[in-house]
């Protein structure tokens, strides 16, 4: 287990949370992957710190809260990850390359993925947590 908040090994440089929740692979018109991982970076424009020049390596802590149908939490993690890696904002020829935190989205980047879940009763959320490790 990690503890993000050792703060000798960890900066968080972005918590972001936002009104809803969702997994990848849906190609309905409006809710595809591209037009997903646009949306979360949309959301997270001007909210992401400057990545420490030291940075090793990268963790995601997502917490999703569901209401209404069920979620599969092992497909939340997919386009939440896509959207901050460089090479796809570049296939996606989004306008959002200053978001790009790690070339690809490979162990040798993103190391840690936490993926919390919970069912609700009033509304959808999920909140982003991402991590630079700064010292193994």
């Amino acid at each position: 287990m990690f503890a993000f908040d050792d703060n000798a090994r960890f900066v968080k440089v972005m918590a972001l949370d936002v009104p809803w929740a969702h997994t990848y692979a849906d190609m309905r018109p409006g809710k595809t992957d591209r037009e997903r991982r646009e949306n979360f970076r949309n959301a997270a424009n001007g909210k992401l710190q400057p990545a420490p020049p030291e940075t090793l390596w990268w963790a995601f802590r997502i917490t999703v809260r569901k209401a209404g149908r069920p979620l599969d939490v092992d497909n939340v993690a997919k386009t939440i990850i896509d959207s901050f890696c460089a090479s796809q904002i570049a296939r996606d020829s989004s306008s959002f390359a200053h978001l790009g935190l790690y070339p690809d989205d490979t162990f040798d980047h993103v190391r840690v993925l936490q993926v919390i879940g919970h069912r609700s009763s009033t509304a959808d959320s999920t909140l982003i947590e991402v991590f630079a490790c700064i010292q193994e």
